[in-house]
């Protein structure tokens, strides 16, 4: 999927479209059908709101990273794995049952192709099919991802421009949370020869700085339950699972645009907003 529309937040010329209702709330793929075979086992979130999307695909089969508490501690195993994660937020549009997902952050890099999938809603269950290239899936939607809906694009963090691109989508009592790179990945002439964020490591052959620089990326999913702070489940930075993302009451909005999280240490731009004043 390549972003074929202009997604910062201070670049839209005007607001896109909300998709439909049926699409809002946290989607958990059950089934990915392809020419190469069937999917089962890889964790996989999807979390919609009402113009933004966050997503999340953990592969089975990870490694052990008990004990590591940052990538630094990563062996060479460990990090290859880390390497074939997937990720990505941007906008959605939908016309009729055809969805496009616009990408403004991906954990692997862009390779020319598009994300459009034709949907078909049943109640809880939607079943996608690719549109440009072959393939099905098959999602859920988690009972407590109903209600209402945020997307947040970090603004300010300690008083001066963020180092590295962040956004916070909420949906019910779920929310995704991504930080990006600090600096783009590398062009390469021929995009399409690099089908992954693996391909271009061996490609490329980065020193370890700099392959540990293209990996820290954290898509994190996770809960958030009444006074009980809000917990990471799952995130593409192991060491980040278990750790506390934020506290409840610690997001007020101010005004139409702005939300400032804790004693003013960061300011996030709204994006969507659905709750009362404070998160």
């Amino acid at each position: 999927m390549t972003a074929s529309i202009p997604l910062h937040a201070g670049e839209w010329t005007e607001q896109p479209a909300p998709v439909p209702d049926a699409y809002l709330g946290v989607w958990n793929r059950t089934l990915l059908e392809t020419a190469s075979g069937r999917d089962e086992r890889s964790q996989v979130w999807w979390l919609q709101t009402p113009r933004w999307h966050a997503d999340l695909r953990i592969p089975a089969g990870r490694p052990d990273f008990s004990g590591i508490t940052c990538l630094a501690e990563c062996d060479d195993t460990q990090l290859a794995w880390l390497a074939t994660q997937q990720g990505f937020c941007g906008v959605t549009q939908v016309e009729g049952e055809v969805c496009t997902w616009h990408r403004q952050l991906d954990f692997q890099p862009a390779n020319g192709s598009r994300d459009i999938g034709r949907m078909v809603f049943d109640s809880e269950r939607v079943i996608e099919t690719g549109v440009e290239s072959d393939y099905q899936e098959i999602w859920e939607r988690l009972p407590h991802s109903q209600g209402g809906t945020a997307a947040l694009e970090l603004l300010v963090e300690a008083g001066e421009l963020p180092v590295r691109p962040a956004w916070l989508l909420v949906a019910g009592d779920c929310f995704i949370h991504v930080r990006g790179r600090a600096h783009p990945l590398p062009h390469i002439a021929n995009q399409k020869s690099v089908s992954d964020l693996a391909s271009l490591i061996a490609q490329t052959r980065p020193s370890r700085a700099q392959r540990l620089d293209w990996l820290n990326v954290e898509i994190s999913f996770g809960y958030r339950n009444g006074p009980a702070p809000w917990r990471i489940e799952r995130s593409t930075l192991p060491f980040r699972e278990g750790q506390i993302l934020t506290h409840p009451g610690t997001l007020q909005r101010r005004g139409h645009q702005l939300v400032v999280e804790g004693n003013n240490e960061r300011r996030w731009i709204i994006l969507d907003w659905n709750f009362g004043a404070i998160l």
